[in-house]
């Protein structure tokens, strides 16, 4: 085998530039996978996460916590807004008795663990639609559940569940915003044309991160794009992109970093 071939197969993705979207505090283990594959990553985190408007639910909710059947955590970010405000006010939240504990995904998850809490339930699709999945065969009828989540979110989730006769309490336990220094660096990256962005891949990791880039572009963020393969995490987020009028060129299989990873890898093989 050939020195060039060789060194194609230890890093795929050699010399390629890939933005990750992601938030700065998340984008950490995303930016050393894609650069051990060879990859010139670029951080541009487009959202970050800030306080909610109000406590105030999230406190009362903390002080009644055994009056739950289930808790859903939707988002890590959930995970650690709702333990670092218990902390905040001395309180160390355990689950009601016989309760049962949702995570979204393996990370959500594994944060929840941190805490002592271990979820019962964790999807195969690490989606809104998935939790449904999982939760299909459980009695809901008369539960009284507790999501904590971002106060922008999809409600598809507490929609179908209270059609299922459960009864939900949506408590916003932190909100997304676009990052102060994000403007410079996007127009830095992905300038006005003739002129080609500054990336071979985009990586969007939800939604949110598709939906503030293009904020951050302005009007002509599709030509600005346009150039560049964007990547999403999952099937909600390329849907993002659609009705953005973009098209997302893969879609991770596992909807996790490390499927997007090797969803880009499997996009630049094909080339």
């Amino acid at each position: 085998m050939s020195a060039g071939i060789e060194a194609e197969s230890a890093q795929p993705l050699l010399g390629r530039r890939i933005v990750v979207t992601r938030p700065r505090q998340q984008a950490a283990s995303l930016l050393r996978a894609l650069e051990a594959l060879g990859a010139v990553a670029l951080a541009l985190p487009t959202i970050e996460t800030a306080p909610p408007a109000d406590w105030r639910p999230l406190d009362r909710a903390l002080a009644r916590l055994d009056e739950f059947q289930g808790y859903i955590f939707t988002s890590a970010n959930g995970v650690e807004a709702f333990f670092t405000r218990a902390a905040a006010l001395g309180l160390a939240p355990r689950p009601a008795a016989e309760s049962w504990i949702c995570a979204i995904g393996p990370e959500t998850a594994r944060r929840l663990g941190s805490y002592g809490w271990r979820p019962h339930l964790v999807p195969e699709r690490f989606v809104a639609e998935g939790i449904l999945e999982t939760l299909s065969g459980k009695p809901l009828g008369g539960s009284r559940i507790l999501i904590p989540r971002a106060a922008q979110a999809r409600d598809v989730l507490p929609q179908e569940l209270a059609r299922a006769g459960a009864d939900c309490e949506i408590i916003a336990v932190y909100q997304t915003r676009i990052p102060a220094e994000a403007a410079r660096r996007a127009q830095s990256l992905f300038p006005a044309p003739p002129a080609r962005p500054g990336a071979d891949a985009v990586l969007f990791t939800s939604s949110s991160t598709a939906q503030h880039l293009a904020a951050i572009l302005g009007a002509d963020y599709a030509r600005r794009l346009a150039g560049a393969a964007l990547g999403a995490i999952g099937p909600i987020t390329a849907a993002t992109l659609q009705e953005l009028g973009l098209r997302a060129a893969f879609v991770a299989e596992e909807y996790t970093a490390k499927g997007l990873v090797k969803s880009v890898i499997d996009y630049f093989r094909k080339l």
